[in-house]
């Protein structure tokens, strides 16, 4: 009976290193790269110069992929951070102009959408809350493609 408990007491320590190994990785703490006069102007995230990162950010490294560097990168930044998906919206539609992004678009809602142009990129912020609290938000920059319009028409309907 002893050598029995010892298997179920080490399984269940194996397992309860497990979990808490989980909940630690994959998020590493991001400084925040704001120009507003309240927030502290930081250093960057690694590559990235050119977006602003809210004070407290911190990047899941294993949803991020980021290409390139300085202002020409591109790839998906993936934030966990700790304001409302409300206040993270605002934050973004006001920053965003401040490193020189031009709004194009924007959606708030459940999962917030808002669209941005530089040069010859555009980034696409996607906000949703999290399940425990906080919200996620997750930035897109991709090459804007050459010589497609940049508008487009709604074809009229039919009967």
């Amino acid at each position: 009976m002893k050598r029995g408990n010892r298997w179920v007491r080490l399984i269940c320590a194996a397992g309860g290193l497990a979990v808490l190994g989980a909940c630690a990785g994959g998020d590493r703490e991001l400084p925040a790269t704001v120009r507003s006069a309240k927030a502290v102007n930081a250093t960057e995230i690694g590559p990235v110069t050119d977006i602003p990162i809210p004070e407290g950010a911190r990047l899941d490294t294993k949803q991020s992929l980021i290409l390139s560097s300085g202002n020409k990168w591109i790839g998906r930044i993936v934030m966990k951070v700790d304001q409302s998906p409300v206040k993270a919206f605002a934050f973004y539609q006001r920053e965003m102009p401040a490193f020189r992004w031009s709004p194009v678009m924007s959606v708030q809602s459940e999962i917030s959408v808002l669209t941005f142009t530089r040069e010859e990129r555009v980034a696409t912020v996607q906000i949703q809350a999290r399940t425990i609290g906080g919200t996620i938000v997750i930035v897109t920059i991709a090459p804007s493609q050459a010589g497609q319009p940049t508008s487009f028409q709604v074809a009229p309907r039919t009967r």
